[in-house]
């Protein structure tokens, strides 16, 4: 695995918020209260800005059902792909790739498909790229994650659009991980990748469902 500096975030004071959500809205509340206190037609525009920063900032608590047979989602969006790949890395071997592209609205909180731990973990700086762009794969930023499974390897990857531009991973190598955990945060946009062994897994999803990370089952494990 190559040495990489990852940051890891700390835990959130404001419960469904990401940790970097609470100066953000206890600036914008205080401008809020200031407003109302001094030019009440004002108050508006800081109170819209925090709904916004509110937006950005989700980081829900989620309940994953306990489905050892069970592949989740591992992003928040609609999936745009479903294809096969070889996978280079960390499984060398053909396999079958789910790609989900994330909103600037919609959580932007990665989670883990499957339990198992950390193998494989990789940043990648690159370009900034529109998500829908072909070499964005390749080329943004990028995050790599291998995870050994009951039943198998399995790389998450998660992408940078051109707007996020950084990566915040919440994991470390050798780390268990139960499904459901989260993995890494992209705000602003952003595409997820699940890769799986062609054999391993029977998918559950096409292009254009739109998903949701730690809950929806994207497939079913063959080999349980």
């Amino acid at each position: 695995m190559p040495e990489q500096t990852i940051t890891k975030e700390r835990g959130s004071p404001i419960p469904g918020f990401d940790a970097e959500a609470a100066p953000l809205l206890g600036l914008g509340l205080g401008l809020t209260g200031l407003a109302l206190g001094l030019r009440p037609r004002l108050a508006p525009l800081p109170l819209a800005l925090t709904a916004i920063a509110a937006a950005l900032y989700r980081d829900p608590s989620r309940h994953t059902p306990a489905d050892a047979g069970a592949l989740f989602a591992p992003a928040d969006g609609a999936v745009i792909a479903v294809d096969e790949v070889y996978e280079h890395r960390f499984m060398h071997t053909d396999c079958l790739r789910i790609a989900v592209a994330s909103s600037p609205l919609d959580v932007p909180v990665g989670r883990c498909p499957s339990a198992g731990v950390v193998r494989y973990l990789e940043h990648v700086s690159g370009e900034y790229r529109p998500i829908g762009d072909k070499a964005a794969p390749e080329r943004n930023e990028r995050l790599y994650i291998g995870v050994e499974t009951d039943w198998g390897p399995m790389m998450v990857v998660q992408i940078a659009g051109p707007l996020g531009r950084r990566i915040a991973c919440k994991v470390q190598a050798g780390e268990r991980l139960a499904a459901g955990a989260r993995l890494g945060t992209v705000r602003f946009g952003a595409r997820t990748d699940l890769i799986v062994q062609r054999d391993s897994v029977h998918l559950l999803v096409g292009a254009g469902q739109h998903v949701t990370a730690g809950v929806s089952r994207v497939g079913d494990v063959k080999t349980l």
